[in-house]
């Protein structure tokens, strides 16, 4: 598998040193040829996909910063956001509509600010399918980033249904309803990120 998408096992456990790649993924199980690793393949392609599309633009420290939980989690300001071109103003008043003025960005704020950017200034979503989002991920974010969790806003007959999925769980909805957007959560942080740097 690894070689097929162009990686080595050196490489692999580099990364694992590295906690780019989380050590509970590398499964040991006893075989008949002896002990073997074994890996969760939809997480492991996802995760290595991301670093290698990420890679030449920002260092291994700063990908493992993306992916390793702190207790010091770095904070930025609206202002900065807008400075450095990662959100526009009216990003930043829908976000003061529903938070507080003077929040604190950490990683679930990067991540709905850049939901907002894409999906409501784009006009994709209304801010009350918006704001039913974002109580789901405030309320889960912590198990959601942990497990590499999906969210997804699907309508019927105009009625939208938000879903929060964990570890790559699958989905299976009424075939009547629309998926109208699907958020990778690490993907999206990781490249909201991407534009700090």
């Amino acid at each position: 598998m690894l070689i097929e998408i162009g990686i080595s096992y050196g490489q692999l456990y580099r990364w694992k040193r590295k906690n780019i790649i989380a050590e509970e993924w590398f499964i040991k199980k006893s075989t008949f040829t002896g002990q073997e690793t074994f890996f969760p393949k939809y997480k492991i392609i996802e995760r290595i996909d991301l670093i290698l599309s990420i890679k030449n633009y920002v260092s291994l420290d700063d990908i493992a910063n993306m992916f390793v939980e702190r207790k010091s989690n770095k904070e930025f300001s609206l202002d900065f956001l807008i400075e450095k071109k990662v959100i526009c103003n009216y990003a930043k008043e829908i976000f003061e509509s529903i938070y507080e003025k003077d929040k604190s960005i950490g990683k679930c704020e990067l991540l709905m600010l850049s939901i907002i950017e894409k999906f409501i200034i784009s006009s994709i979503i209304t801010l009350e399918e918006f704001k039913s989002l974002n109580e789901i991920v405030s309320e889960n974010f912590e198990a959601i980033f942990k497990d590499n969790g999906k969210i997804y806003l699907f309508r019927k007959l105009g009625i939208p249904f938000i879903i929060a999925s964990k570890d790559y769980t699958k989905i299976i909805v009424d075939k009547n309803m629309v998926k109208i957007i699907e958020v990778d959560i690490i993907k999206e942080i990781s490249e909201i990120s991407m534009k700090l740097v």
